[in-house]
C-alpha cells in the first residue's frame, strides 16, 4: 500500500503552445527510466502515489500529469483522446527525454492506447496498465456495464450537455465533503475494493486525490467521461508497442466483457487476470512495472 506523502509533492507546470498549462510531478526513482503516469477518471496526478513504491523498486522515474481540466492543468475545449499524445511529447521534449514508457489506471486507458497508436515506437517503449477502461465497442460491453456507467453512456450519446450536471454533485462532495464522497464510493464498489478502502492510509489519500481532481470544478471530468463512452476516433488494434495489463476478475467498472475485448484487440499484449481482485488492486503495480522492466531489459 502507498506510503508516499502526497502533501510533500512538488508540482511543476509546463506552458504548451497556445498558452495552456500542463501540471506534473515526479515520483519513484529520480534517475530511473522515465515513465509517464496517467490517472483515472476522475482523479489527478497524486494518484501516482499508489504506484510510486513499485516504480522506485523497479528503477522507474514516474512523471505524473494532470489531464486538461483536472487538478492544476488548464481545461482544453473540445479535447479528444487523440490530442493527449501531443501533450506528452511536448512534456518529454521539455524534460529532455527521448525514450519513455506510459502507465496508468482505469480512465487512463484511452490515453494509454492513444499514445500506443500515435507515438512512434522509437520513443514509446511500452504500456503498463491496471484495469484500463476500453471502448464501449460492442453490445455485449454496453450490456455488461454497471448501472451508473450505462446511464452515463446513454447521456453521453444522446444528451452530452447533461454530463456536466451529473458530475457537479460529485465534484462538490469531493471538494467540500470528502468523507461523504468516500462513503458513497465505498458503497458503490465491489467487496475486494471495499477492503482496500478500509485501509486508513489509502482512504486518506483517496480523499486528497479526489479533492484535487475537482480543484477546477466538474467541467474537465465531465468532458472526459463523455468522450469515454463515445467513438474514440482511433482503433486500439493499431497500438504499436508491447502492453502489460493486469485486471481483477471482480472489477465492476472495467468489466470482464470490456477486458476480454481489450485482450483480443490490442496486439502484442500480455493480459493477466487476477482472481477475486477488484478495480483497486494497487499491489499489482509491482507486477506491472516488473513486467515493463523485464521488457526494457530484454530490448537492450
Amino acid at each position: 500500500m502507498p506510503n508516499t506523502d502526497i502533501m510533500l509533492t512538488d508540482i511543476c507546470h509546463l506552458t504548451l503552445k497556445g498558452g495552456r498549462r500542463l501540471a506534473y510531478s515526479e515520483w519513484g526513482d529520480s534517475v530511473g527510466f522515465p515513465v509517464f503516469y496517467f490517472h483515472g477518471t476522475p482523479s489527478c496526478q497524486f494518484e501516482a502515489a499508489f504506484a510510486a513504491e513499485a516504480a522506485k523498486h523497479h528503477g522507474f522515474r514516474l512523471i505524473a500529469t494532470d489531464r486538461p481540466g483536472f487538478g492544476q492543468s488548464d481545461f482544453q475545449k473540445g479535447r479528444r483522446f487523440a490530442d493527449w499524445p501531443e501533450d506528452i511529447l511536448a512534456l518529454a521534449d521539455h524534460l529532455g527525454i527521448g525514450q519513455f514508457g506510459v502507465a496508468g489506471h482505469s480512465g487512463a486507458g484511452p490515453h494509454l492506447f492513444a499514445c500506443g497508436v500515435f507515438i512512434a515506437p522509437e520513443r514509446l517503449q511500452f504500456i503498463g496498465a491496471l484495469g484500463p477502461w476500453g471502448p464501449v465497442a460492442t453490445p455485449e460491453i454496453a450490456a455488461n456495464l454497471n448501472r451508473l456507467d450505462r446511464a452515463f453512456m446513454r447521456l453521453a450519446r444522446r444528451f452530452p450537455w447533461i454530463m456536466q450536471v451529473g458530475f457537479a454533485p460529485m465534484g462538490w462532495a469531493a471538494r467540500y465533503w470528502p468523507r461523504l464522497f468516500l462513503g458513497l464510493m465505498k458503497r458503490s464498489v465491489s467487496a475486494p475494493d471495499q477492503k482496500v478502502l478500509a485501509n486508513s492510509v489509502v482512504a486518506k489519500q483517496f480523499e486528497i486525490v479526489e479533492r484535487e481532481a475537482f480543484r477546477q470544478g466538474s467541467r474537465g471530468p465531465a468532458h472526459e467521461a463523455m468522450i469515454a463512452y463515445t467513438d474514440w476516433g482511433f482503433d486500439i488494434a493499431d497500438v504499436r508497442v508491447p502492453s502489460f495489463i493486469w485486471q481483477g476478475t471482480d472489477d465492476i467498472f472495467v468489466t470482464n466483457a470490456m477486458g476480454r475485448y481489450i485482450e483480443k484487440a490490442v496486439p502484442n499484449t500480455a493480459y493477466y487476470w487476477v482472481e477475486g481482485a477488484g478495480h483497486l488492486n494497487f499491489h499489482n503495480w509491482d507486477d506491472i512495472l516488473g513486467a515493463c522492466r523485464d521488457r526494457l531489459d530484454e530490448s537492450g
